[in-house]
């Protein structure tokens, strides 16, 4: 019996592992153990037998080769169910048994699905799915790109809509693949041409399509490029119940391009009936701000006039006259009453009266009566001298008075103001002068300025 060298013995294990057709296209259910990635894109797995119950689980090792790992839609994971596809070869520098795979799809759920929830995850993560980053869409934006294909129902619903709505906003379209191999290099490309100075939100649309057909949407490099957009972009892709990570990543997620239009552009006809309320409104509001001027201006035109030097001297007069009316009625009644009392002494003095006695009380009705006659002028002295010095104090205070002392009031015949002094004239000026009894008017020949006070 030959002895056989360890390389000799693996070389030949190897070739009889190798020679077996059953091992060399094998599908294997498994549950991933171990999962790591090599820097040279080599993905080194452990697979485990899958079944319940199982004590001590079977277990192969496996390597997915980066031509391979490149075309996964999903990235592996411990604890993943999988259905591996390969040849069993063995690794001879370890005399381990491998799986080599080329084919890899989770058992039970596609590999669609899973790379989506993958993507999202990581994008959540990073904090570029969330409402935190989503910035708010422009009111009335000048120019909006919209990226689509340009043979597509998408591209003609847009360009209606955005017509429709809002004649005046320019629309940039910016021409891609929006399914295939070559559509998310082609979206990304066209993102980047749409974020020019000019445009202010980018639409990312197409319509609906199996979910094959949406899958440039669900590319992680369009979602990057979506999210560098400087301005906000509104995504509107497929049908109302189609999700893309385009749509979670997009400021603004549109169930149709239709709608997705039309959240980028106001209604041109609901803007006109809005401007025409808010005119309305503030037209009923500066109306009534005028009015509530009008009438404060009134009321204080009202309480001027209360406060006028004229108004107060009239009531001053009132005063005055209520008082001499009221002193004229004092000393009428005090008249009256003592009046009275010498008309009941004269009449006692008759009753009483017999001769002998008639001279005597004559005398003292006599003294009486002039002492009642006496006492009476010295009322009336004394009220007419309080009612004299009640009326000179009145005249005192009226300008008339002073007029007719001899002085007069000047005024500038062309300002109409009083002259104060001979420092506001100027020769050749015209000057109006009131005298107590009629008014001058006059020519200045010559201007003298002297102090306040001195005459000259």
């Amino acid at each position: 019996m030959a002895v056989l060298q360890v390389g000799e013995l693996t070389a030949r294990l190897r070739s009889t592992v190798e020679e077996e057709p059953a091992l060399q296209d094998v599908y294997v259910e498994a549950e991933i153990g171990d999962c790591t990635r090599s820097a040279a894109g080599h993905w080194y797995l452990t697979l485990r037998d899958a079944r319940a119950g199982q004590g001590a689980r079977a277990a192969v090792a496996a390597v997915c080769f980066r031509g391979s790992a490149a075309g996964l839609r999903f990235e592996p994971a411990r604890g993943q169910r999988v259905i591996a596809h390969g040849q069993v070869t063995l690794y001879a520098a370890r005399g381990q048994l491998q799986l080599v795979v080329d084919r890899l799809e989770p058992a039970g759920v596609g590999a669609l699905a899973v790379a989506f929830a993958q993507l999202v995850a990581r994008l959540t993560a990073e904090g570029l799915i969330g409402e935190g980053r989503r910035r708010p869409l422009p009111f009335l934006p000048r120019r909006v790109a919209v990226v689509t294909s340009p043979t597509g129902a998408a591209i003609r619903d847009v360009l209606h809509v955005l017509h429709r709505r809002c004649p005046i906003t320019e629309v940039l379209v910016v021409p891609t693949l929006v399914q295939g191999d070559l559509a998310p290099a082609q979206l990304v490309r066209a993102l980047e041409l749409a974020a020019q100075p000019s445009v202010e939100v980018v639409l990312l649309v197409r319509g609906g399509g199996s979910l094959e057909d949406l899958q440039a949407f669900n590319s992680e490099a369009v979602a990057r490029a979506v999210t560098r957009v400087p301005v906000p972009v509104v995504v509107g892709v497929g049908h109302e119940t189609d999700t893309t990570v385009c749509d979670l990543v997009a400021d603004r997620r549109a169930p149709t391009p239709s709608v997705a239009a039309e959240l980028v552009v106001p209604d041109r006809w609901a803007l006109r009936e809005e401007v025409r309320v808010r005119r309305a409104r503030w037209q009923r509001s500066g109306l009534a701000r005028v009015e509530r001027r009008r009438l404060t201006l009134a009321g204080r035109g009202r309480r001027l006039v209360g406060l006028s030097p004229r108004r107060r001297l009239a009531g001053r007069r009132q005063d005055l006259d209520r008082a001499a009316g009221g002193l004229s009625r004092a000393m009428a009644r005090r008249l009256a009453a003592r009046r009275q009392r010498w008309e009941a002494a004269r009449g006692a003095l008759r009753q009483a009266g017999p001769g002998r006695r008639l001279g005597d009380e004559r005398g003292r009705v006599r003294a009486r009566r002039d002492r009642l006659r006496r006492e009476l002028g010295q009322t009336v002295r004394a009220a007419r001298a309080r009612l004299a010095a009640g009326a000179g104090r009145l005249e005192a205070l009226s300008p008339l008075a002073v007029l007719a002392r001899g002085y007069s009031v000047t005024f500038d015949g062309a300002r109409g103001g009083v002259v104060r002094s001979a420092a506001e004239l100027r020769p050749g000026a015209t000057i109006r002068t009131r005298l107590r009894a009629g008014m001058v008017d006059s020519t200045v020949t010559r201007v003298e300025e002297g102090q306040e006070g001195t005459h000259g």
